[in-house]
């Protein structure tokens, strides 16, 4: 019985000195992380890339909406984490050290806008990084507002043919803003920044119906749009409005 005791004290300590540890990791990770200016957040991820930025006010709800069922469905009350996201990323993480599968995790859109302006979007977070984004990702829902963190965001994002943010691609594929553009087509531009290189409208019209297809759904799923705006909309030829390139 007494092994027994102090082999629970022990296990007991070695818990509270890894917490310990781990907090302390924790605060000198955090106490490292790189500041995000404004500046910053409305600058292009690549400074040699087209940029049409388009101010909060401009954005149309329909795509917004769009982005946000898709995305980050708690993107308008969340404190800047996506809470599944996070435990979707520990549990997946766990079962990589004992060999199932790898570890991931869905990122909410302030998360990405994180990744975007302070870490390029580096493909291989290191758990040092991942704890600096999610305290970031914090301090932005802290400091600026739901509509000042989507206009920093939908303006970042990178749509292909060297083109940054919804309004530039919009302008491109449809010589269109993108408050004139219909449903389907900004449900199609809400679902591009997934994988520019897989989703070109030009050379993979297929494979984007696919995906604009699935952005629909996440909206009728959230109650963005009705059944009938959903079965119109996924009916409506994917190359609907699009200007070929000169």
């Amino acid at each position: 019985m007494r092994i027994i005791k102090r082999l629970f004290k022990l296990f007991i300590l070695l818990f509270v000195l890894a917490a310990v540890a781990g907090g302390i990791y924790v605060w000198i990770t955090i106490d490292d992380a790189p500041t995000i200016t404004t500046a910053e957040l409305k600058a292009k991820a690549n400074p040699e890339g087209e940029q049409i930025y388009i101010k909060s006010a401009d954005i149309p709800d329909r795509y917004r909406q769009a982005v946000v069922s898709t995305e980050d469905a708690t993107f308008e009350t969340n404190n800047g984490i996506n809470s599944d996201g996070v435990k979707a990323l520990v549990e997946s993480n766990i079962k990589a050290l004992f060999g199932h599968g790898v570890g991931r995790g869905g990122s909410s859109i302030t998360q990405q806008l994180v990744k975007l302006t302070a870490f390029k979007n580096d493909a291989e977070p290191t758990p040092k990084r991942k704890i600096q984004e999610l305290y970031l990702a914090y301090h932005l829902n802290k400091v600026y507002s739901k509509n000042q963190i989507f206009e920093f965001y939908v303006n970042k994002i990178y749509e292909g043919y060297n083109k940054y943010g919804a309004e530039t691609i919009s302008q491109f594929y449809y010589q269109k803003p993108l408050k004139a553009l219909s449903l389907d087509q900004q449900a199609t531009i809400a679902g591009l920044s997934q994988s520019p290189s897989v989703y070109n409208l030009y050379t993979s019209p297929k494979t984007v119906k696919e995906r604009r297809d699935i952005v629909l759904l996440s909206m009728f799923n959230n109650g963005e749009i009705s059944e009938s705006q959903y079965k119109q909309a996924t009916k409506v030829d994917i190359k609907h409005g699009l200007v070929q390139p000169s």
